[in-house]
């Protein structure tokens, strides 16, 4: 293995190594979740603000009736 072959390869595995650190750092801080809880426990998850899941937008909604009732 020359020295052109040896920088190849090693920068290929920097590379792929810095790919699997990323992934698992956003897999571990949860920045990566497509799963969402039932309705109730929504408010207390971390992504409610953003989440556009079914269930995160049926909780929003029925928040904002329950302000408009008196």
């Amino acid at each position: 293995m020359n020295r052109k072959e040896f920088i190849k390869t090693g920068g290929r595995i920097l590379i792929l190594g810095a790919m699997a650190a990323t992934a698992g750092y956003l897999v571990v801080h949860k920045k990566v979740d497509t799963t969402c809880s039932v309705s109730p426990a929504c408010q207390k998850c971390g992504q409610f603000a953003r989440c556009e899941l079914p269930q995160a937008a049926e909780t929003k909604q029925n928040e904002q009736q329950q302000e408009k009732t008196p």
